[in-house]
């Protein structure tokens, strides 16, 4: 860094000095120097020694590098207030809150102790972990704020729904807590893949790998909830609508994540399995229910009549937008032949 010359460099050091109230006699005591030498800096005879900079800085209160271009560096001075100022709101926003908590916690677990068991203690302290891990833990994390809050989170969130259960002598905890993990996985997986600390490890397969858990927490969610609260023809009837939701939920995703076309094929093609899937799904639901495959689609039958609609129309769409598709490459590849 290029210092300025001596007799910007003198003066500015001179105007540090007549701030902080402070003799050219106070100064070179500090630097332990001799007076004279601080008079030839600010005088510009002379360049304090290498060796002085940190000194000086520190005394006068100014950085290295305002030292060297003889002037404030404004920018520098705010960002370090705004760092002093929110290093002070963490110490009061903790302090707050902390005080908070133990005026929670304390007369809870005293009553609860007295009163012969801590079951509704433990709901509140639980309570306040996930209020914690909300307010807090992204306060205190330096990197990775998002993932350290929602890791938490979800802990916090599961031993609250324990301590509910045993509180309450249920028998619900499995059921919640798979379904707020696929409440999670459906909304925060794919940024948690996309995050630094994952995607090294996801890399082109964070698409399947959201797919894989949000369809494996799904069939966990029916196979646990219809064992649990339904009966054998419940969880058959679950596993089959849920395969056929799932099927067509990873046909739409298989197009539009790998096919190699532009957006108006894929959708036509979209619009096209959505087809495929409805007039599948009629045909299936109408023979689980006895109709035979040649009274499905007569006018008597009013709902499929409304399915061959719904086909029709988006195979119609389907076309439409095919094209669309077609004029589109055209329009493109007229341009490169010329």
């Amino acid at each position: 860094m290029k210092m300025e010359d001596k007799s910007t460099l003198g003066k500015f050091i001179q105007t540090k000095r007549k701030e902080l109230g402070l003799s050219q006699k106070e100064l070179a005591k500090a630097l332990y120097v001799t007076e004279s030498a601080v008079s030839k800096w600010e005088r510009g005879i002379s360049y304090p020694d290498i060796t002085m900079i940190s000194g000086i800085c520190e005394v006068l209160h100014i950085s290295e590098h305002e030292l060297c271009i003889a002037s404030e560096d404004r920018q520098q001075r705010e960002a370090d207030l705004m760092v002093k100022s929110y290093k002070r709101f963490v110490r009061g926003y903790t302090i707050i809150t902390g005080a908070c908590y133990l005026a929670a916690v304390i007369p809870s677990f005293i009553y609860n102790v007295t009163h012969g068991g801590i079951g509704w203690f433990m709901v509140l302290f639980t309570s306040l972990m996930l209020t914690f891990s909300i307010i807090n833990v992204p306060v205190f994390m330096k990197e990775n704020r998002a993932l350290w809050t929602l890791g938490a989170s979800t802990v916090s969130l599961m031993l609250l729904y324990a301590t509910g259960c045993v509180y309450s002598h249920g028998d619900w905890f499995v059921m919640a807590a798979l379904g707020t993990l696929l409440g999670e996985a459906i909304v925060f997986l794919p940024f948690v893949l996309r995050s630094g600390v994952f995607e090294k490890y996801a890399g082109n397969c964070k698409g399947l790998i959201c797919m894989a858990a949000d369809s494996l927490l799904a069939f966990a969610c029916l196979i646990y909830g219809t064992l649990k609260y339904g009966n054998a023809g419940d969880f058959k009837d679950g596993m089959i609508a849920m395969a056929a939701g799932l099927a067509w939920c990873w046909a739409v995703f298989l197009i539009i994540r790998y096919l190699r076309a532009n957006g108006f094929f894929k959708t036509a093609l979209c619009l096209a399995a959505s087809a495929v899937w409805v007039a599948v799904m009629t045909v299936l639901s109408n023979a689980w229910n006895g109709v035979k495959l040649s009274e499905m689609f007569t006018i008597k039958d009013v709902s499929g009549n409304y399915n061959v609609l719904v086909c029709l129309a988006l195979m119609g769409v389907a076309a439409v937008f095919s094209i669309a598709g077609v004029v589109f490459k055209l329009a493109r590849k007229k341009p490169q032949d010329r």
